[in-house]
């Protein structure tokens, strides 16, 4: 819809106009309306403010077609009702000063006029000492109708056919489901500052979640399951303007992805890089380089000491002394975990300018993609890991069960049955000669044991495994260095996509099959790659929030399948954002998890096969996500080196 610009510009003025304010509150849209969960999050907060104990909230299309908030605040007056649908009017700030110490969630005055120019909003509310309440209906920002109406105490917005005035904004919504996904991440962060609020959520006439009111324990079990607390350790801590209590997560709640890190400071759900690396390092070498841990941490604080005027959502505050508030996350978190994965922990009585010096008792840490491990060290890190008390417990799938499974296992890899088109790819990805490549079929295999630096094999065999992570492969022009994990990243990738392309994934049933219980977040993704996870190979029953998988596809056959629905379904949530096609997402996300990882140690037969694989696929040269598999080192850049040339 073009609307002109003023048509009456000043005498003198040329090029500078004075907008409408119809576009001037489309342009505040764009800075706080993104997604129908962005409408939810103001139209909540509003309810928060005005001190309602209830709400209900109805969603049609994930938002996308209708949203409906109803709450039991204290609603308006007729006069506050039309005032509260103009910029910059709001009911939480008289003065300056009121700024520098702003406990509610919203004072911008921005939200409704901001959602009603890009929808049709209907505002109903009443206060308990007026007789009848009042209606206002609103369409791209105008008011079209006043009207009395009866109806309970509080107030009850809804939001119809968000941006259907600007439909270049609502074409970029993501499917229905994705957008409820949104909705529910959303609420949850919001209920999980208000235990003392009841929540209902109803989506296309169902409902997904009923939140009665209680107190932190309570809301924490309705959110994340009945054994949720047993998983957590709770955090009090005390210092001068600062309180910090919550929750953060034990071994058992590390995750793959985020989305399970809480942060409130005075009841505002923020995100903070400064808070959230005060918890990680205060778990330090416990998580392997890719886990993050789960936390739920609310700061009450001086709001003196904060700016919370920083970011137009007010996702985002500003602190005093960033130094101070890391420290006091950092040592908050650090006394929570005393005495369960951190030892010889000393506080400081004193607490005045001297970090904590902890050990922590920590696994094997990680070397995939990190530093490389040694031949005899474990390679599981937390072993153990079970569903409990009905809910998805992620498991370490990937990181130690390849490991545990791989004694004779040249099924995982595999070798292509074309050895021409192998010796082919050798030749020209390797840069070697046919003299290499026949030296590189007809070497023996060698043994699984024993030393690679022994004269006589490395006489016989074209291959060395350093660290357990990289293999070296020599040709007549030179060294072939090749990362183990990146190469069976890339066989397994383009095996899994194929599969999934054409619809032909083999299984391989489970002798036990396993059972798992999703939460509506992870249900809604888990119905959204089904079908790719059928194409796959993957055998599934599915009823009521319940799965039972009976197979895994057969390439995945030896390796431990606890946790791997939803280290996928982690997985997927990361490359589903940066890759737009959902089979290169998905692929990308099974071969992460599944790949072999460094620090393994590989016999000779295996490294054949490896890279008989490796060098028949399509793109051999760079892993899913981009990082190169292959590095080419020539006599003549090592003639160079050590000046021989």
């Amino acid at each position: 819809m073009n609307e002109p610009l003023n048509p009456a510009p000043l005498p003198g003025a040329g090029l500078i106009n004075r907008l409408p304010d119809s576009i001037i509150n489309k342009i505040a849209a764009g800075e706080v309306i993104e997604r129908p969960a962005s409408v939810l999050k103001e139209l909540v907060e509003n309810s928060l403010d005005a001190g309602a104990t209830r709400l209900e909230l109805v969603l049609e299309a994930g938002g996308k077609n209708f949203i409906q908030v109803m709450d039991n605040g204290s609603g308006m007056s007729p006069e506050d009702a039309q005032l509260c649908l103009e910029r910059h009017a709001t009911s939480k700030l008289r003065s300056f000063d009121d700024l520098e110490t702003m406990a509610t969630m919203g004072f911008r005055g921005e939200a409704l006029p901001s959602i009603a120019s890009v929808s049709r909003l209907e505002l109903q509310t009443r206060r308990a000492q007026d007789p009848e309440g009042l209606r206002i209906r609103l369409a791209n920002g105008e008011i079209k109708d006043i009207s009395p109406v009866a109806c309970a105490e509080g107030t009850r917005i809804t939001v119809r056919n968000l941006f259907y005035s600007t439909p270049v904004r609502r074409k970029f919504l993501t499917s229905n489901r994705n957008e409820l996904r949104h909705c529910l991440v959303l609420l949850r962060r919001l209920a999980l500052a208000r235990p003392d609020v009841a929540f209902r959520l109803i989506s296309d006439g169902e409902e997904l979640e009923d939140w009665p009111a209680g107190d932190d324990a309570t809301r924490v079990t309705q959110i994340f399951g009945d054994d949720m607390p047993q998983r957590l350790m709770p955090v009090d801590y005390r210092d001068s303007g600062i309180r910090i209590t919550g929750h953060v997560g034990k071994v058992n709640t590390f995750r793959r992805s985020h989305g399970d890190q809480y942060l409130y400071v005075n009841g505002r759900a923020i995100t903070s890089r400064v808070l959230n690396h005060a918890v990680f390092s205060a778990y330090g070498h416990t998580l392997e380089r890719d886990q993050v841990p789960f936390f739920l941490l609310f700061l009450q604080v001086d709001p003196q000491r904060l700016d919370v005027n920083v970011h137009p959502t007010k996702k985002e505050v500003r602190f005093e002394d960033e130094h101070y508030f890391h420290r006091s996350v950092n040592l908050a978190v650090l006394k929570a975990l005393s005495g369960r994965n951190v030892r010889n922990f000393d506080l400081n009585p004193g607490g005045e300018g001297v970090s904590p010096e902890i050990t922590v008792a920590r696994p094997v840490p990680s070397t995939e993609e990190g530093s490389p491990g040694s031949p005899d060290r474990p390679t599981e890190r937390f072993p153990g890991r079970e569903r409990t008390g009905g809910r998805l417990v992620r498991g370490e799938f990937g990181v130690g069960a390849a490991a545990r499974s791989f004694s004779n296992q040249e099924d995982l890899f595999r070798a292509p049955a074309d050895s021409r088109a192998v010796e082919q790819g050798v030749q020209e990805y390797l840069g070697s000669s046919a003299q290499a490549v026949a030296r590189f079929h007809a070497s023996p295999p060698g043994d699984a044991g024993g030393s690679r630096m022994e004269g006589d094999r490395l006489g016989r065999s074209p291959f060395l495994q350093l660290h357990n992570t990289y293999l070296f492969v020599e040709v007549d022009s030179g060294v072939v260095i090749i990362d183990q994990h990146a190469a069976h990243e890339r066989v397994l990738y383009e095996r899994v996509h194929t599969a999934m392309h054409r619809h032909n994934g083999t299984s391989q049933r489970l002798l036990f099959p396993l059972d798992l219980e999703l939460d509506n977040t992870d249900q809604l993704l888990f119905e959204e790659v089904l079908p790719m996870l059928f194409d796959m190979g993957f055998e599934m029953e599915m009823e009521e929030g319940q799965v039972r998988v009976t197979g895994i596809p057969a390439d995945l056959g030896r390796t431990h399948p606890e946790g791997l629905v939803a280290d996928i379904l982690d997985q997927y949530r990361i490359y589903s954002s940066s890759m737009p096609d959902p089979l290169q997402a998905m692929a990308a996300s099974v071969a992460c998890k599944a790949a072999i990882k460094a620090g393994q140690p590989l016999s000779d037969t295996e490294i054949r096969s490896l890279l008989d694989s490796l060098f028949s696929c399509q793109q051999p040269f760079t892993c899913p996500h981009g990082r190169p598999v292959v590095i080419n080192l020539g006599l003549q850049e090592l003639n160079r080196r050590f000046g021989r040339s």
